[in-house]
């Protein structure tokens, strides 16, 4: 019998078998910081009193001929527009068959030590139960602190990001493991961090406001025009403790920080003799150099220290 191909599910046309064909799914370790900057949503209505950020877009596992999605973990972030704060979730979509699991704890690692947390139930359903075994999808979700997602971030090698893994328990069943990547987490990051230094630049052409996160985003600004890079700051992890800064997520083109080499991915640790932990002290040390003058950066790239030279 003729195989032939086509974009649509398997079928027979006189004598000849359609046979699928379909792009592969990329592999997660090959998706960057950037991708899922990137491909972040975010939900923020006129009248919405919070703005959601999520990487539900960056990445799914497609299985089997119909290329189904069987399961999905992503990030959320949720920014309370009027005061700033900001709450984090892991959220997860599983689809299996038999009977209600309800998940209803997390379980994963942190710096200090494993964590356990309750689940909490956004969705669920039951699909095709009148013509065989039940379809069951749950839509769970989990809080993640910010600071332990800055550390998970600040891990983040280009090229070589790792998983951070956890456990659902159920009701009744199997338990579900899932995982981020460490790419996921920076990019989430990145994006919060994107959209609360445009949304304070907005406000503060309004309102004049004296806070830590003004000052810290109006430095991100700031540091975007003067020194030419966007960054976060993250913190040290246990393996390198000393591995903490400012985490370059973007470069422009032309600009002082491009021409002394500085990349994405990058942490800067010193400019100028001056120990960089904030995106505040970054630009105090920027306001510190000299017109003309050449400043030594010290960063890390990866998990190797470098030395570049800034001409100012």
């Amino acid at each position: 019998m003729k195989t032939c191909t086509a974009a649509l599910a398997p079928f027979i046309v006189l004598g000849c078998t359609i046979s699928v064909v379909h792009a592969k799914d990329p592999a997660l370790l090959s998706l960057t910081m950037e991708h899922f900057r990137d491909t972040a949503t975010v939900k923020d209505g006129p009248t919405d009193a919070v703005a959601t950020i999520t990487t539900e877009a960056g990445y799914a596992e497609h299985k089997g001929l119909m290329r189904m999605v069987w399961n999905d973990e992503f990030l959320s972030g949720v920014i309370d527009k009027k005061t700033g704060q900001r709450s984090f979730q892991v959220d997860a979509w599983i689809i299996y068959s038999g009977s209600w699991r309800y998940y209803e704890t997390a379980h994963y690692q942190t710096t200090s030590g494993p964590r356990s947390v309750p689940t909490t139930q956004i969705s669920k359903k039951a699909e095709n139960c009148t013509v065989g075994n039940c379809m069951y999808t749950e839509h769970i979700a989990f809080p993640v602190d910010e600071e332990l997602l800055r550390q998970l971030a600040a891990g983040y090698v280009p090229g070589k990001p790792a998983i951070w893994r956890f456990k659902l328990l159920a009701k009744s069943g199997p338990e579900y493991g899932g995982g981020l990547s460490s790419a996921e987490i920076a990019g989430l990051l990145a994006k919060v961090d994107e959209y609360t230094s445009a949304s304070t630049v907005v406000k503060e052409s309004t309102v004049v406001k004296e806070s830590a996160v003004v000052r810290e985003s109006a430095a991100n600004a700031s540091l975007k025009l003067e020194f030419g890079i966007g960054g976060m700051p993250v913190a040290a992890t246990v393996e390198q403790p000393g591995r903490a800064g400012i985490l370059v997520i973007g470069v422009n083109g032309g600009s002082i920080a491009q021409k002394s080499g500085i990349i994405v991915g990058d942490i800067l640790y010193e400019l100028g003799g001056h120990r960089i932990k904030t995106l505040a002290d970054l630009q105090a040390a920027v306001a510190a150099c000299a017109p003309q003058s050449a400043v030594a950066i010290k960063l890390y790239r990866g998990t190797n220290e470098m030395a570049l030279t800034a001409q100012f």
